[in-house]
């Protein structure tokens, strides 16, 4: 997962180090590029963009070891599609220090096309803006070395393979070192730490979610379970209808029916608080406390819990149904067990192998939050940081939401197995089965 999200940081659109310098009051734009090219590397080498990207490289022999060392990105891209395109890397690297040497020319003609130049690599754009040069004297240097460098190309090296040995001074070594010491980095857009945003986000989705679960679970198993008993009854119709009917109803729908007319006085419903958490003032009451809390999240958990209530009421019904139909169920009957005897002690514990199931995979939602639920009821949880992170290009958040959602996901994959062992002790887990 530390592999997976790093590779997605690295693929993300935007300049980081960039977006650092607006967060943190650096000059971004203005003539004096030699000031600006400072402090970006000062701030790219306090990021570890000056470090090559993992332990090793895998390219072709027309590109260079040492590319990483060009920080600045848009430069790096313009260098390795021209080190692609003529595979000649001592010419282009002549090339290159050219384009530097020009950048800061005393004749602004010059210095405009190098500056150009320096974030371009497509050949026809090159050509145009060295025929601007033409006749002019200080461009001569500059001409010459792009004249070496087209006439001179090595297209063979882009098929050859070479392998970079880089050792432990690179991006990802420290990405997981932090990642290990609990660092996820600082957000692109207040320079906050990202810890610390997750850190206030998850308790009110914990909140949230759990008091979601433990609503499904404690009405959804008695049902499913009451459901295959009384099957074909009345009941069972009428169950089965409604939990086929939360099933299919989207969620985000009944949140948006539920917020507009239950949370706004120009229906007359404004039963409930239209967003957020409610704000307990110091020394209120627990009894008051709680009230407050259910007022403010009765909706939003509502719109959590009925799809998996319906889900895993129709789940545990037929694996009831698959158990009641066996042998056992019979004889404790005639052993003088009451319906609600075998129904609870026996037939429950084996019918309950798809809860756990299920369990297991709600574990990364109770924790990752519900992006759609709490944007529409304004809760500052974890899916709601994920949504504003996205459309803001926070890619620090995002990122590192995704490793705790995998990470999750893991956890509850593993809880599921031991819980399959606990319910059932011919379930060993780790041995080979007997032959």
């Amino acid at each position: 997962m530390s592999l997976v999200t790093f590779g997605l940081s690295r693929l993300t659109p935007g300049d980081p180090v960039r977006q650092r310098m607006v967060v943190e009051g650096e000059r971004t734009t203005g003539d004096d590029l030699l000031a600006y090219e400072q402090s970006y590397g000062r701030l790219a080498k306090r990021l570890n963009r000056d470090l090559p990207a993992f332990y090793f490289t895998l390219n072709n022999a027309a590109l260079p070891d040492t590319l990483y060392r060009i920080v600045m990105e848009d430069r790096r891209r313009a260098v390795r599609e021209l080190a692609l395109t003529y595979g000649n890397w001592p010419r282009v690297q002549a090339y290159y220090r050219e384009l530097l040497t020009a950048r800061t020319a005393t004749n602004a003609q010059l210095q405009t096309a190098a500056r150009r130049l320096l974030v371009r690599g497509d050949a026809d754009y090159l050509r145009r803006q060295l025929l601007t040069l033409d006749g002019l004297p200080a461009a001569r240097p500059l001409r010459e070395a792009y004249a070496a460098m087209v006439a001179n190309p090595w297209p063979y090296r882009v098929l050859l393979p070479r392998l970079h040995w880089h050792g432990l001074r690179n991006q990802y070594h420290y990405y997981l070192r932090g990642v290990l010491h609990g660092d996820l980095g600082v957000s692109n857009i207040n320079g906050q730490s990202v810890a610390r945003k997750i850190a206030v986000a998850l308790p009110r989705t914990a909140l949230v979610n759990g008091v979601a679960l433990l609503l499904v679970y404690l009405l959804a198993v008695p049902l499913g379970l009451y459901m295959a008993r009384y099957r074909g009854s009345r009941f069972d119709r009428w169950a089965t209808f409604i939990t086929f009917l939360g099933f299919g109803v989207p969620a985000f729908w009944i949140a948006t029916l539920l917020s507009t007319f239950f949370t706004n006085s120009a229906y007359g419903m404004n039963w409930f608080p239209s967003m957020g958490f409610a704000q307990i003032p110091r020394g209120m009451g627990w009894w008051r406390a709680l009230g407050e809390h259910i007022h403010h999240l009765a909706l939003p958990v509502l719109c959590l819990a009925y799809p998996s209530f319906a889900y895993v009421a129709r789940h545990l019904r037929a694996a009831a149904l698959e158990e009641l139909g066996k042998p056992y169920v019979k004889t404790g009957l005639m052993k003088g067990l009451s319906g609600s005897q075998v129904l609870w002690r026996h037939v429950f514990r084996n019918a309950a192998f798809p809860l756990v199931t299920l369990l297991g995979g709600l574990l990364p939602a109770l924790l990752a939050g519900s992006v759609l639920i709490e944007s529409i009821f304004n809760l500052p949880g974890m899916g709601r940081l994920l949504f504003t992170a996205a459309t803001a290009e926070d890619w620090p958040v995002v990122t590192a939401l995704v490793l705790i959602n995998g990470a999750l996901t893991i956890l509850g994959l593993v809880l599921a197995d031991i819980a399959y062992a606990l319910i059932d002790p011919r379930i060993r887990l780790g041995k080979t089965p007997p032959r």
